[in-house]
């Protein structure tokens, strides 16, 4: 069946098609809605169109504030595998890992120098396998992002200082 629709409703869904914001395709849907004439012949064009408003209406809103995506503790998985270096302050753990890879870790003999996990990726005949250097683990505070960066890895390696008591190390 023929629509019949008048000419101000093509200039309205051009408007339509080129609205960016969500409120914008609300406003043209809504004006479209108003301006089709009600017969037999519009019927499922009608429909259609109430149709797009209730899914506009009801989509979801952008989340506010920070996503979990922005994390510094995000390290997209790469290579082979991935391998977390985790340990206590000073054992060697950005040295291990800038010796390994070509990553560039601080590197420094005072305590707590690494603040965020720095990945990098470490040739192993003909495959890479990617190693992250993490910030320290104590037992006053961990950081609930880098607990959940070391759960998702494929290989945990922990390293202690041998010149002091692992046992020690490993408690604190």
């Amino acid at each position: 069946m023929p629509a019949n629709l008048p000419p101000d409703y093509f200039e309205i869904e051009k408007r339509y098609r080129a609205a960016k914001s969500t409120a914008e395709k609300i406003a043209c849907l809504q004006e479209l809605l108003s301006i089709i004439p009600k017969h037999k012949g519009t019927e499922r064009l009608r429909g259609d169109l109430r149709r797009r408003l209730s899914k506009l209406k009801t989509a979801p809103r952008g989340r506010k504030g920070r996503s979990r995506r922005d994390s510094v503790f995000r390290i997209v998985r790469e290579g082979a595998g991935q391998v977390v270096v985790v340990g206590p302050a000073n054992v060697g753990k950005s040295a291990l890992v800038a010796s390994l890879t070509r990553a560039k870790p601080q590197v420094a003999a005072s305590p707590f120098t690494t603040w965020k996990p720095t990945p990098g990726m470490m040739p192993v005949e003909d495959i890479q396998i990617q190693l992250v250097d993490t910030p320290p683990l104590n037992r006053d505070f961990v950081e609930p992002e880098l607990l959940h960066l070391i759960r998702g890895s494929d290989l945990i390696l922990l390293l202690v200082d041998l010149q002091t008591d692992p046992v020690q190390q490993l408690e604190d």
